[in-house]
């Protein structure tokens, strides 16, 4: 052994000989890498950190990093284990041949530099490659007139190299120590001791349907969305700990009740696919359970992020109604409401702003909670309610409607809150005589807000004794102007209106909020989508590797099925019998995770504004028949492998 060049010509040899395992390993690791790539050259580049929003992009693109980086790690360590498992034989027989145990460590040392410096220095290229694109994707999701030229991230390449460098030494570390332990005749061995028929494990399967069932009592009972929020990441847990114990135990309990059913059992393409998935169970139950794991994140992740965006006009409406409010806060910015009014006018006429509709009123506003049919001003009680008081006189100048309400009487406009028609605020009692589908003295909301807002119009003596007695009210007189012009005009007059307040007034332009929202929801989608092509992926070579995995383990049986009389017909019907098997099991779990989510989903996405169930039904329902296709081609095409495998044994 002392030719120099023996190793590293033994190791190029090797990967070529085991190109069907390391092909799909290379290439998963360089799509990785240049996702980590792109995301830092993004996260630095120039036109990106200068605009509006690029704190919320920076958070983004920070988070992306940090979910690439970790699934990097598992990819990677769970690619090359199945590598090195299907390579025992091998490494046995080197072993049987003469070469010691510090021979075969040198072999898996030049195995891994080949590839490191393969995956690495692909990933990163095509990264490069790649990034002028993501860049215009980005520019163009956040409506930024940025001027697209072709860069490199030399910090990008940097810290792309070390990360990948870093794993790749963990994979030879895991390698080394898996090479340190062996012995030659368990190496040699390793492939054909066989499976014993798994028991039922009841106790495992309780688990599951317990950990499963509080996962979607949790998911269809929370209503709050603050509650939703914070209980998601409980219940998500709660899933996958029950998914795999239902994979693992649930599954033999169907598969051994598929094999009492003595009509679908004595069927010659059922019954090879039932025992053969059966006496595997223990190995094949975690694959299957991180297929619907990883399925069910591309689901969540890809229809959360499109229908934020997609409904982002109409957040921008709720929080936005009109192109420019102008807020004089009068417990902090004493002057007389008048004056402000005509100092916002003339300011308009003279910056030659063409004025569609302009109103104004005086509003109070508090918050509380509701419980029963009593709203609290203890906030910790009850559900969160923001209140806004405004009078019948300036509700009708606003509206253009005659109010004449008595003593006690209201007009309500309530979203997401239903009231009775006699009500309670601490001791006064109010009644609810006409319930408004909209309201004209909406001020606005917050972009992530988990309140219920209250509207309501009474006569002005009704609301002094209403709002006396909350402990933290405020008195705003506001004017509400829409304009037409393009956005930019819009912006120019609202900076006018800005410029001539002295300090008096706040101005809030929706031209101008529109950045921040394009920013954080076009951050949202573009990491969204980013992150669901890595979980694809990563299902995809699980899938890749299970199918080929199951094909060499079925060789000999299909040939022994073969030989004592099995058609080659009827060992095809088998093949896709226990495919289709196989295929069903996690995409329906995926599926029936999505439907127990959709009403917590639904609450999480009113904190940024969205309440669009429509929207997001149509989200989901689209985001699952595109990774249903994706995930049937996938299927289909690993499943010709499976089918080459076994059929080259027949």
């Amino acid at each position: 052994m002392r030719n120099a060049g023996f190793f590293p010509r033994l190791a190029l040899v090797n990967l070529a000989r085991n190109g069907r395992f390391y092909g799909p390993y290379l290439l998963s690791c360089g799509a990785v890498a240049a996702m980590y790539y792109i995301l830092r050259f993004l996260t630095w580049h120039e036109a990106l950190t200068t605009v509006r929003g690029a704190a919320y992009l920076q958070v983004m693109m920070s988070i992306g990093c940090f979910v690439v980086s970790l699934f990097s790690a598992v990819i990677l360590l769970y690619a090359n284990s199945f590598v090195m498992k299907r390579r025992q034989r091998e490494l046995g027989i080197y072993n049987i041949l003469g070469l010691e145990k510090r021979h075969i460590a040198a072999m898996c040392f030049w195995e891994t530099l080949y590839c490191a410096a393969a995956a690495i220095l692909g990933g990163v290229l095509a990264g490069v490659l790649l990034s002028r694109g993501m860049l215009w994707c980005v520019a163009a999701l956040l409506r930024l007139p940025v001027e697209i030229r072709f860069s490199v991230s030399g910090k990008g390449i940097g810290e792309t190299a070390a990360l990948f460098g870093g794993l790749f030494f963990l994979t030879l570390a895991a390698n080394l120590l898996r090479v340190g332990r062996a012995r030659p005749v368990e190496l040699l061995r390793s492939g054909a001791a066989g499976e014993r028929e798994p028991k039922t494990k009841r106790l495992l399967t309780a688990v599951g349907i317990l950990a499963l069932g509080a996962g979607y009592v949790i998911a269809l009972t929370t209503e709050d969305p603050v509650e939703a929020l914070l209980l998601f990441f409980v219940a998500v847990l709660l899933v996958m700990l029950g998914t795999y114990c239902l994979f693992t135990a649930g599954s033999v309990a169907l598969l051994k009740r598929l094999r009492a059913d003595r009509g679908f059992y004595y069927q010659t393409r059922h019954f090879t696919a039932v025992s053969g998935l059966l006496y595997r169970m223990k190995q094949n139950a975690v694959g299957l359970a991180n297929i619907c794991i990883l399925s069910s994140m591309v689901l969540v992740t890809v229809s959360g992020t499109a229908c934020l965006y997609l409904g982002m006009e109409d957040a921008l409406d709720r929080a936005y109604p009109h192109d420019i409010q102008v807020i004089q806060d009068l417990d902090r910015q004493p002057g007389d409401p008048a004056v402000t009014l005509e100092t916002v006018q003339a300011a308009l006429a003279s910056a030659g702003a063409q004025v569609d509709a302009l109103g104004w009123y005086t509003g109070v506003s508090f918050s509380g909670g509701y419980g029963g049919n009593t709203l609290s001003f203890q906030a910790e009680s009850g559900t969160g309610v923001q209140v806004e008081l405004v009078t019948a006189k300036d509700y009708g100048r606003l509206t253009g409607r005659e109010i004449a309400l008595a003593g006690g009487e209201v007009l309500a406009w309530a979203e997401g809150l239903t009231l009775p028609e006699t009500f309670y605020i601490e001791d006064q009692p109010l009644r609810v005589v006409e319930r408004l589908d909209s309201f004209a003295a909406q001020s606005g909301t917050a972009m992530v807000s988990g309140s219920v807002t209250l509207g309501l119009v009474a006569e002005e003596e009704t609301l002094e004794r209403i709002a006396a007695p909350a402990p933290e009210r405020s008195r705003r007189f506001r004017v509400q102007i829409d304009l037409s012009g393009a956005d930019g005009e819009k912006l120019a007059w609202a900076e006018a209106l800005l410029a001539a307040s002295d300090g008096t007034f706040s101005v809030n332009s929706r031209q101008d909020n529109a950045r921040d929202l394009y920013a954080m929801y076009g951050g949202f989608l573009f990491t969204g989508l980013f992150l669901g092509a890595l979980f694809l992926l990563a299902t995809v070579l699980i899938i890749y590797y299970k199918q080929i995995s199951e094909g060499y383990e079925d060789q000999r049986r299909y040939r022994i099925m073969g030989q004592v009389g099995m058609s080659p017909r009827e060992i095809r019907a088998s093949i896709n019998s226990q495919v289709l098997l196989v295929f069903f099991l996690p995409l329906a779990a995926a599926g029936l995770h999505i439907l127990a989510a959709f009403r917590m989903l639904c609450r999480i996405l009113e904190l940024f504004g969205l309440t669009n169930v429509g929207l997001f039904a149509l989200c989901t329902a689209g985001s699952l028949l595109v990774f249903g296709g994706i995930y049937a081609l996938v299927f289909a095409l690993t499943a010709r492998t499976y089918g080459r495998i076994v059929g080259g044994s027949l």
